[in-house]
């Protein structure tokens, strides 16, 4: 008769626990390295280079396309033209829903430079005409029309972060403005010329920032 006594089983909960220690550093060794984000792609540090043009978000407005901006956020994009109900004032923006500039998580907008004559063509060929919601027209395009647009240079770069920005968080990053306005819009734009940066102040929406070169301002 032996006198070794019966192991007793370890607890559910141990075993569980035990498990689940496992688990979580097999994923803090196999998680791939999050890409360091370059800081000339932050908003706050849009800069004019020698040559007058304005570098933003990794882009640089007069130049970038729409193709560079899909290289660095990724191919969820929406290129579209727009008129008003009389069919004036044609303008074509490509608009990506999501985009994350390191933790910062935000809409993209891009104003294409592109000729009237273009952008006629492109509304003559246009799929389908739909009524926006600011009660203009909203056109969408065939493939072809898009891919032209796409090579395109950008005149503005609208970035909307989807967290509101507070008063205190805008002066630490971007610094005073150089002059505040009240626009017939009834929002409140802050203007800081070295950025080249219009921030726009919606207190029921985002904010939107805005970046032009000197020429467009």
């Amino acid at each position: 008769m032996s006198d070794m006594k019966q192991k007793r089983p370890l607890p559910m909960f141990w075993l569980v626990f035990g498990a689940s220690i496992i688990i979580f550093a097999l994923m803090l060794v196999l998680q791939p390295e999050r890409e360091a984000i370059d800081d000339q792609r932050l908003p706050w540090n849009a800069h004019f280079d020698s040559q007058g043009k304005l570098h933003t978000l990794g882009l640089i407005v007069g130049e970038s396309n729409v193709n560079d901006a899909i290289a660095l956020y990724g191919k969820d994009v929406e290129i579209k033209l727009f008129s008003e109900i009389d069919e004036s004032s044609k303008s074509v923006e490509a608009y990506f829903p999501v985009i994350y500039i390191g933790s910062i998580k935000a809409a993209l907008a891009l104003k294409i430079n592109a000729s009237k004559e273009v952008m006629q063509q492109a509304f003559d060929n246009g799929k389908k005409i739909i009524m926006s919601s600011s009660g203009g027209r909203e056109v969408e395009l065939y493939n072809a029309d898009k891919l032209k647009f796409m090579t395109l240079p950008v005149s503005s770069i609208t970035l909307l972060p989807r967290k509101n920005l507070t008063e205190r968080a805008i002066q630490m990053r971007f610094g005073d403005p150089d002059r505040r306005e009240i626009q017939s819009d009834g929002l409140e734009h802050l203007f800081f010329d070295k950025l080249g940066l219009e921030m726009i102040l919606d207190p029921e929406g985002p904010e939107a920032l805005q970046y032009t070169d000197v020429a467009a301002r």
